[in-house]
């Protein structure tokens, strides 16, 4: 056969031997942190700094895992250089459609300059020369040659580094499966000589992912910082993280909040599954210092500019169309202007302020919304501990939650209106909270033990995908999966007949694809797990998306185009019903958070959603900016 003509030929990568598991099949520890991001960095060293021993789980590898390698700035509160609390609330309260938990928020305005002093101590913000900057990396897309020449900088590593400074054990590459309760039985019995039905947590179980060997784990105490998820790995690179931490909650009966909100992170039309397109300078270069772009005179039409950028853009583009893209157009954050890229008003006349705002590298221009299909909007989803609460304690005595994603704490309401930076330094202050509430319980405790036969049945659960001789590929599922909540119509612009048809093919899935999921190896039965967990995600979001019967926030559903304060100025909780469905509630928001109720509609609010004016029976001023990306 002529070569010319010769079918392709393609090749499967190699599927990874097993190999020995460098770990023990027994651990003890006062309190286990599972998840290493920065919620987790802080909670374990937190934790220690309080006595207690502690011990580290992540499902990849510290500093290298979930959302921690990508944050590309980072910004806190500082009164000594101008910033003013009453702006910053604010811009926050009317940013986040008034659903801005302002006790967290105080949190944040409180401690987020200790924290920058902490993570600074600890080498993560250190400052150093962009690529553009520092030689012609750029020109060549050097990035081994930039990263070699700055690796002493490199906050990947620093996870680890940290971890070894405060003699804190980690387990790396390992994946827990299940929370373990229990009860101890020296508690004061009741009336009828019977253990109160009160649930303590006991520890945990995981599996070495690389070796498929089973960990059990005893704790008093344990913080869940795992991070939410997506459902496939497209622009924005987050595959790793799945929901194992909701999935777990949910199975404990615990409320899940936020789900209906999306995340507002987009990426590029012209090739909206290359990671690197998007965020490859944007991992290797230090982590840009924001803050100070608020004052008393900005703060309302600052929070109008953030819902617009990082709402209405991205429902304008998925109503309208986007307009042809070649790849040719390049998003410099730093041309722009130093407020917009989160800098400090100073900066205008003091070229040493340090908070100058994102000024990374130029990338392509992103505009396609979806770039992580699933993932909610920062801060907005998780486990729902109640608005008294700044500690991340739930009902199960001795589990905490801390972090972006299982951590419902919703400082920023229904969107992202603080400006560039917030997440990565607010989830450090809940790690914080979490850690230090965390070991002061697990220090009044004692251990209690594993139940050997929950021990045994919880194995034959992880590992029946190993022994079924016929299914399905889990990386099928995914992509079923990812098929079926990606477009726009689902995610972005939603109605009560497209989430309806969705959420019928989620339970499909959920009954007759996920019971039968078949695993090879111990690495096909981690994606096995994840599925179940990202298909009652997904199930979750749908059902949460039609409760909402408004638009708000980074929630739009065009048969419900306007905000209801009357009956959505509130958290829409679920939880695992007796039959398995959702069991739902609404908490009301404070008014001390809901701005002024009796302000007109038109100024209440500071963008609006198609088709809102028209319903409310007022006209908005159309600018340039909104008729950008229509279709002529």
């Amino acid at each position: 056969m002529n070569e010319k003509n010769r079918a392709p030929r393609t090749m499967e990568l190699p599927r990874p031997e097993k190999v020995p598991c460098p770990y023990g099949e027994t651990y003890q520890a006062d309190v286990v942190v599972i998840g290493c991001g920065f919620a987790g960095l802080n909670a374990a060293v937190s934790a220690k700094e309080s006595g207690q021993s502690v011990l580290v789980i992540d499902k990849g590898r510290p500093g290298y895992s979930g959302l921690s390698p990508w944050p590309s700035s980072f910004r806190w509160f500082d009164p000594e250089r101008g910033d003013d609390e009453e702006a910053f609330k604010e811009a926050m309260k009317r940013g986040g459609d008034y659903m801005s938990n302002l006790r967290w928020y105080d949190c944040w305005l409180k401690e987020s300059k200790g924290i920058y002093e902490r993570l600074t101590d600890w080498g993560i913000l250190a400052q150093y020369p962009k690529a553009t900057e520092a030689g012609d990396f750029y020109e060549r897309e050097d990035f081994a040659g930039y990263r070699e020449m700055f690796d002493k900088f490199d906050r990947h590593k620093k996870w680890i580094e940290v971890l070894n400074r405060y003699e804190i054990p980690y387990l790396e590459h390992t994946m827990v499966t299940d929370l373990v309760t229990g009860a101890d039985e020296s508690d004061e019995k009741n009336g009828d000589g019977e253990t109160p039905d009160t649930r303590k947590i006991c520890g945990v179980m995981a599996f070495h992912v690389p070796s498929g060997q089973i960990i059990t784990v005893s704790a008093k105490a344990v913080v869940m910082a795992t991070g939410g998820g997506s459902y496939k790995p497209t622009g924005y690179p987050v595959g790793g993280d799945t929901f194992d931490g909701e999935y777990m909650a949910w199975e404990l009966g615990l409320p899940i909040t936020g789900k209906e909100f999306e995340d507002f992170h987009t990426t590029s039309s012209q090739a909206p599954g290359n990671v690197f397109l998007d965020n490859h300078w944007q991992y290797l270069e230090n982590i840009w210092l924001c803050g100070g772009d608020v004052d008393p005179g900005s703060a309302a039409g600052y929070a109008a500019a953030k819902g617009k950028a990082m709402v209405l853009k991205r429902v304008n583009g998925s109503v309208n169309g986007l307009p042809v893209a070649d790849g040719s157009e390049i998003q410099d954050v730093a041309t722009a202007n130093y407020t917009r890229r989160g800098g400090s008003k100073v900066y205008e006349t003091d070229p040493e302020e340090i908070r100058s705002g994102k000024m990374s590298t130029p990338v392509a221009a992103s505009t396609l919304a979806g770039a992580a299909t699933g993932m909610c909007c920062h801060l907005t989803s998780g486990v729902f501990c109640g608005l008294e609460e700044t500690n991340g304690e739930t009902e199960i005595a001795g589990l905490y939650v801390a972090g972006d994603g299982i951590h419902a704490t919703s400082p920023s309401g229904s969107a992202y209106p603080c400006g560039v930076g917030f997440t990565s330094c607010f989830t450090s202050i809940d790690g914080d909270h979490a850690g230090r509430a965390a070991a002061a319980y697990a220090r009044k405790q004692k251990f209690i033990g594993l139940p050997e036969e929950e021990i045994q049945r919880k194995k034959e659960d992880i590992l029946a995908p190993m022994k079924r001789e016929s299914g399905f590929d889990p990386n099928w599922a995914r992509d079923v999966l990812h098929s079926i909540m990606a477009p726009y119509w689902i995610s972005v612009v939603k109605s009560e007949e497209t989430l309806k048809a969705a959420l019928v093919q989620v339970e499909y899935m959920r009954d007759h694809v996920i019971p039968k999921l078949q695993a090879g190896t111990s690495h096909d039965l981690r994606l096995c797990l994840e599925m179940k967990h990202k298909v009652l995600s997904a199930e979750l979001k749908l059902r949460a998306g039609l409760e909402r019967k408004e638009s708000r926030g980074t929630t739009y559903r065009e048969d419900y185009p306007c905000r209801d304060d009357e009956n959505y100025l509130c958290y829409i909780t679920q939880r695992k019903a007796d039959d398995g469905g959702s069991s739902f509630d609404k908490v009301a928001v404070p008014d001390a958070w809901a701005g002024d109720r009796k302000e007109a509609y038109q100024t209440r609010y500071v963008y609006f959603f198609p088709g809102e004016p028209e319903k409310m029976g007022f006209e908005v001023p159309r600018s340039g900016w909104e008729r950008k990306g229509e279709r002529k």
